[in-house]
C-alpha cells in the first residue's frame, strides 16, 4: 500500500499497541501520548495553581472558548451551534425530552441502533404510548429513501439514526434521509459517534436538525465528553426541559428575570470536566494535522483488505456493505457455528488481538479499525480466524 502517512511515528503516540492489537476502537479509543499530555498538564494545572476559573478566570475561559471553537472547527459548525453534553445519550435525552409526546404519535429509528438511541425510544413508547418504527437497512439509496418515505405518516415526530450504524456498520444516506424528513416535517437526530474523524463530515452540512458527536471513539480524546448539535432554525422548536447554569443569555438575580441563549447553548447546562474538553480540542488539532482526507483513504485501503479477507473465511458472513460508500470503520461479521464471546476471548488470550463480539441480536464479531493499523495486522487478524474457524 503506498501511504504518504509515516504510520511508524503515529503508531508511536499509542504506547498500548506494543501490549495488544488494537481492534476496539468503536467502543473507546486508545489515547495519543500528545492527547493524554494535554490532558495530564491541565490536571497538573489545576493541581498547582488551584480552580483556574475561580483564581485565574481571565486566563482559563478564553482557553475554554478556544477549546471549543477548535472542536466546533473541525466538526463544521460554529461554536454556538454546538451545546456541551456528557455524550450522545445525554444529547438525544435533550431532544427527546423537548418533543410535546403524545400516545400514537411515533419516532423512527433504524433496525440497527444501540442503546443510546433505542432504549430512549422504547422507553417513551412504554411510559407515553409513542410507537417505534424501525427501518430496515438497505444498501440500495432509492429503495432506502422510499422506504423511510413510506413509514412517516403525520404522527411521525422524530427520526433518530445513526450516521454509521453501530453493530453492522451501515453509513447510512443521512442527507437523503433527513431531507425527506424535513420535507414531511418531522425532525431529525443523527448519531455522529461512528463518523466524525473517520472521514470528512461537516455538521452544518448534514441536513439534519439536531446531531451528537463523542470525544472518545474515532477522535481519540479521554472519555467522556460530547456535544450537541442544533440547526438554528430547529431550535424553536424544542422545547428546554433543563435549565441551569450554561443556558441563559442574561440572569437578574435581583428582578428574578432571564432570557436564554437563542443557538444550541441554550440546551446546556453542566458543569463538565474542562481538562476532557481541552484534551478533545488537543485531538482535534492532531486529527488535523495527519489529516482526516488522508484518514480516510487509509481507512478505506485496511477495511476492503479486511472485508476481501473475511469474505474467503468459512463460518463467517459479512454485515457490512463492502462498499466505502454504505460504510465506515467498523466491519462485523456474523459466525454460523461459533460464539462471538468465545473467538472474542480466545483472540485476546492466544494472539493479544482485542476484537468485540457483537454485543445484541446476532453471535458474531464488530471489527474497528483504526488508520493506525499495519496490513500485517489485518492479515494477522484473518490469519488468527482462520485458524480458530478451521
Amino acid at each position: 500500500m503506498n501511504d504518504s502517512l509515516d504510520i511508524a511515528a503515529i503508531r508511536d503516540e499509542f504506547p498500548a499497541l506494543q501490549k495488544y492489537t488494537w481492534f476496539q476502537n468503536g467502543s473507546v479509543s486508545i489515547t495519543p501520548r500528545s492527547v493524554t499530555a494535554a490532558f495530564d498538564a491541565r490536571m497538573a494545572e489545576i493541581h498547582q495553581r488551584g480552580p483556574l476559573h475561580i483564581v485565574y478566570p481571565d486566563e482559563e475561559y478564553p482557553r475554554r472558548h478556544a477549546s471549543k471553537q477548535i472542536v466546533a472547527t473541525f466538526l463544521g459548525a460554529a461554536a454556538e451551534d454546538l451545546a456541551l453534553v456528557r455524550g450522545v445519550s445525554e444529547a438525544f435525552q435533550v431532544v427527546l425530552s423537548g418533543i410535546s409526546w403524545e400516545a400514537g404519535d411515533e419516532i423512527v429509528v433504524s433496525a440497527d441502533e444501540e442503546a443510546a438511541l433505542l432504549l430512549p425510544a422504547l422507553h417513551l413508547s412504554e411510559a407515553r404510548g409513542v410507537r417505534v418504527q424501525r427501518l430496515e437497512l438497505d444498501e440500495n439509496l432509492p429503495r432506502q429513501a422510499a422506504q423511510l418515505d413510506k413509514l412517516l405518516s403525520r404522527r411521525t415526530k422524530l427520526l433518530a439514526i445513526s450516521h454509521v450504524t453501530t453493530d453492522c456498520g451501515h453509513r447510512l444516506p443521512i442527507d437523503d434521509l433527513c431531507g425527506i424528513a424535513r420535507r414531511r416535517d418531522v425532525l431529525s437526530f443523527v448519531d455522529a459517534a461512528h463518523s466524525a474523524g473517520v472521514f470528512p463530515m461537516r455538521l452544518d452540512e448534514l441536513t439534519c436538525d439536531f446531531a451528537a458527536v463523542l470525544s472518545y471513539k474515532w477522535m481519540y480524546a479521554p472519555y467522556a465528553a460530547g456535544m450537541l448539535y442544533a440547526d438554528r432554525e430547529a431550535v424553536s422548536r424544542l422545547g428546554l426541559t433543563f435549565a441551569g447554569g450554561r443556558s441563559e443569555q442574561s440572569l437578574d438575580f435581583e428582578k428574578q428575570s432571564f432570557e436564554l441563549r437563542e443557538t444550541a447553548e441554550r440546551f446546556q447546562y453542566g458543569p463538565w470536566c474542562w481538562p476532557l474538553v481541552h484534551a478533545w480540542a488537543a485531538a482535534a488539532e492532531w486529527l488535523d494535522s495527519i489529516g482526516v482526507a488522508e484518514i480516510e483513504r487509509r481507512t478505506r485501503l485496511l477495511t476492503n483488505q479486511l472485508k476481501d479477507g473475511l469474505l474467503t473465511i468459512p463460518g463467517l458472513r459479512l454485515l457490512t456493505p463492502r462498499p466505502w460508500s454504505a460504510s465506515a470503520a467498523l466491519v462485523t461479521v456474523e459466525l454460523t457455528e461459533r460464539k462471538g464471546e468465545a473467538i472474542s476471548q480466545q483472540l485476546r488470550d492466544e494472539y493479544r488481538m482485542i476484537v468485540k463480539p457483537l454485543p445484541h441480536t446476532r453471535e458474531g464479531l464488530r471489527i474497528s479499525v483504526p488508520f493506525f493499523l499495519l496490513e500485517a495486522e489485518i492479515d494477522g487478524l484473518l490469519t488468527a480466524l482462520n485458524e480458530i474457524l478451521r
